[in-house]
């Protein structure tokens, strides 16, 4: 029997993590594996659930930057096997818990759930799939993976992929990151992706700004290829 732990990493998304969290648990009440669940929250946000929900941990994250949030529940948590992704409710924890099987039985380390395959449905307003599609494109450019999708944060890994050295990242560009010291560190690095449909935030507004989002990517680009 495998355990699992999930991290989401949250800032300002009460509405969306109570109904997140409904979610999850009505799935995870059928499923044959363990589940713990982890939500990382800003450091004043207090959240009020009603219900007692087994293995639900909130924590407050120590620094503001969505990598240290990320960083700081993978470490909390208690399993190898980790799932994360956003709490904005443009995932599907169904569609998630599907592929729990294909990870464990193709011997996985990383499973990305790409928003970018022939079978993907990305339902995000136009700007969003345009950057994002733009940025994935520079971001394969630069590594030897050669995936479609860097920079989702839905994700099933092997929490022993994380590096013991410090990360350069402080924001989004942590995830494309993360798997570039994967590879660096595990040269046999078993990856695949998946095909995802992203939809749009249930509540609230995105807190990426492009422009400062792109430059971030460019220049841990930089850093990464000067070492």
């Amino acid at each position: 029997m495998n355990n699992i732990s999930v991290v989401i990493p949250a800032l300002n998304e009460k509405s969306n993590i109570e109904k997140l969290i409904l979610e999850i648990y009505e799935v995870i009440s059928t499923s044959s594996y363990i589940f713990e669940v982890i939500f990382v929250i800003g450091k004043e946000e207090i959240l009020s659930i009603d219900k007692k929900f087994e293995n639900l941990q909130i924590i407050n994250r120590q620094e503001k930057h969505f990598s240290s949030a990320l960083i700081h529940g993978i470490t909390y948590a208690k399993n190898d096997i980790l799932i994360t992704l956003d709490s904005d409710g443009s995932h599907s924890f169904f569609e998630i818990t599907n592929q729990l099987d294909y990870f464990i039985n193709n011997k996985l380390d990383i499973l990305i759930f790409s928003r970018y395959t022939d079978k993907s449905s990305n339902n995000e307003n136009v700007l969003n799939v345009v950057f994002s599609k733009i940025l994935n494109n520079i971001l394969r450019y630069f590594s030897s993976l050669k995936l479609t999708d860097y920079s989702n944060n839905l994700r099933i890994f092997k929490k022993s992929m994380m590096s013991k050295h410090p990360y350069k990242s402080k924001h989004f560009e942590f995830l494309y990151e993360f798997l570039i010291k994967a590879k660096q560190n595990f040269p046999e690095l078993r990856i695949a992706e998946v095909p995802t449909t992203h939809s749009k935030r249930d509540y609230g507004r995105s807190k990426k700004n492009h422009i400062y989002y792109l430059i971030n990517y460019v220049f841990l680009i930089i850093k990464l290829r000067l070492k």
